[in-house]
């Protein structure tokens, strides 16, 4: 039934869209908006600016009177006050009363005639200037450059200024992360006061990750994989909305996600696949870069934070060394610095997983510049903070240690092997920012040589100890166990998942658990394949080692 309902609802918002009307625009050969942000107003009508073009918001973009039920005009009552957002779309923010859907109605956003500082109830000064950087809908944003801070403008006190009647096309930037700059914050994925729940940005001290008030912080989430593939974009959209996703993994407690990409993003003429229309209307027709953002912004509105997680240089698969033909370390180092800039001053975003599973070739502590993963680590962390300095940097481990790793046993998960870091750790210029991860799966994976002792699973502290506890236990640099999972087949299973909460419990290791979809075919996930149910089982194994506010 409530599916039925938000597809109604969906279906309502994407045919007032096909209906509605930007003649204005189009009659002087410019299209219409897809969204409702208005970037300026003239004699013709609201305009905004998408895909570096401006575009006319068409006439469903009704301006909501605070003090009316705009809802009615879709033939739905308005939500009584305090009523959760459910579903937003181009109309408005929705909520469920009664089994019925409503309007809800938003107070917050500025009265133009009200000279008080609003923006002080969201933890932010009001501007001196009036100089506009973005709005939303809670009000008009400056850039405060001695404090280094977002400022809320007092709209009576500001002369606003009719732009021609004839707007021009905007130039593109010569670097697209330029057009959202400001004084090294950026606008994608984030709006100011939507990241409350541990603000700022996170650093390490000894063997853990503190905030900026020097508390500590214990990350435990889920990856959310599907960027890294041919779709390009986070798997599920097709048949799930993303601030439901959102929702799901707030709601369970989990406090951050994982977002695999691929360099294939950034190639020209990438688009995403797979996103339904009905689902999803706002992130349809949006570059992957574009759905990044929006992931971000949504994660950010829920208190979440997100690390980025290079996964693969190519969507068709994983490789051995950073780099490929298509895809050399001088664009994977650019690539990454692109999205540093992009993100810089975004407190939702918190690291950079430079890549992922190392392995075969790649070695730690060889030397030789081409498959020293250490090394190349270095070059790419220290690159990352030239961009942006609040970002953690995360160093996952490589296959095997010593360079005869196979031939005497000493192998272990792609990723995993951080058994080097003792003889050859990790360089960064800026040190407080460094955690090492590794990964670390069961018998349903591959089956390893320890699953095989008599002893296992409680076999298996003393082996976490010596290839990457140790890291913890002697205080070198936290340590993020980037992906585990399990199909939960057995009670083997069961207790091994159980005792690796426990360890990284008891010596405070934080973890990413692989994942949240359900279509990984070794593992699976914490959704079953319908994509909206949670595996209890799974979850509440998980939950003694879930720290939903941050902090220890």
């Amino acid at each position: 039934m409530i599916f039925k309902e938000i597809l109604s609802v969906a279906m309502m918002s994407f045919i007032g869209k096909a209906v509605a009307s930007c003649d204005f625009a189009t009659k002087d050969g410019f299209s219409c908006c897809k969204k409702c942000d208005v970037v300026l107003v003239d004699d013709n009508g609201k305009w905004g600016v998408e895909d570096n073009q401006w575009c006319g918001i068409d006439s469903s973009c009704v301006k909501k009177d605070d003090s009316k039920c705009w809802s009615e005009a879709e033939g739905y009552p308005c939500c009584s006050s305090n009523t959760a957002v459910v579903l937003t779309d181009s109309k408005g923010k929705w909520g469920i009363e009664n089994g019925d859907w409503c309007g809800i109605i938003e107070t917050s956003t500025q009265n133009p005639n009200d000279d008080s500082c609003w923006a002080s109830g969201l933890g932010y000064k009001c501007c001196s200037g009036c100089d506009v950087i973005l709005s939303d809908s809670n009000g008009k944003w400056g850039f405060d450059f001695e404090t280094n801070d977002w400022c809320g403008i007092i709209e009576s006190k500001c002369n606003t200024q009719t732009e021609p009647t004839e707007p021009t096309e905007p130039t593109e930037p010569t670097n697209p992360d330029d057009s959202t700059s400001v004084g090294g914050q950026t606008a994608p994925g984030w709006t100011p006061g939507n990241d409350q729940v541990l603000p700022g940005y996170l650093s390490t001290k000894g063997h853990n990750i503190v905030d900026s008030k020097g508390r500590k912080v214990q990350l435990s989430g889920l990856s959310w994989f599907g960027g890294e593939t041919t779709n390009l974009s986070p798997h599920g959209l097709w048949t799930n909305s993303l601030a439901n996703f959102i929702k799901i993994v707030k709601d369970n407690g989990y406090n951050h996600l994982r977002y695999p990409w691929t360099n294939e993003m950034f190639f020209e003429g990438a688009k995403t696949q797979s996103i339904d229309q009905m689902n999803n209307p706002d992130l349809v027709d949006l570059s992957p870069l574009e759905v990044m953002d929006a992931v971000i912004n949504e994660c950010g509105k829920a208190g979440l934070k997100v690390y980025l997680d290079r996964h693969r240089p190519l969507s068709g698969g994983q490789s051995e060394l950073w780099y490929v033909d298509e895809v050399d370390e001088a664009k994977w180092i650019e690539d990454w610095q692109f999205l540093a800039k992009r993100y810089k001053g975004n407190p939702t975003v918190i690291g950079a997983d430079l890549h992922n599973e190392p392995h075969g070739k790649a070695c730690w502590g060889c030397g030789e510049e081409e498959r020293d993963w250490r090394l190349a680590a270095e070059r790419c962390g220290n690159a990352i903070h030239e961009v942006n300095p609040d970002w953690l940097i995360i160093v996952e481990g490589n296959d095997h240690y010593g360079e005869e790793g196979w031939q005497k046993g000493e192998s272990y998960w792609w990723g995993g092997m951080l058994k080097g870091v003792k003889e050859f750790p990790v360089r960064l210029n800026t040190p407080n920012k460094l955690v090492y991860s590794a990964h670390d799966y069961d018998k349903n994976v591959h089956m390893q040589d320890w699953f095989k002792e008599a002893d296992f699973p409680d076999n298996m502290p003393p082996i976490w100890d010596d290839k990457w506890g140790y890291i913890v236990k002697e205080d070198i640099a936290p340590v993020l166990i980037g992906e585990f999972g399990s199909l939960l087949r057995d009670a083997t299973d069961v207790k091994w998942l159980s005792n690796l909460i426990d360890y990284m419990k008891e010596n405070e290791v934080h973890w990413t658990f692989w994942c949240l979809n359900p279509n990984s075919g070794d593992t699976e996930g914490i959704l079953g394949y319908d994509w909206k149910t949670v595996n209890t089982k799974k979850d509440g194994i998980l939950t003694p080692g879930k720290a939903p506010n941050f902090l220890l």
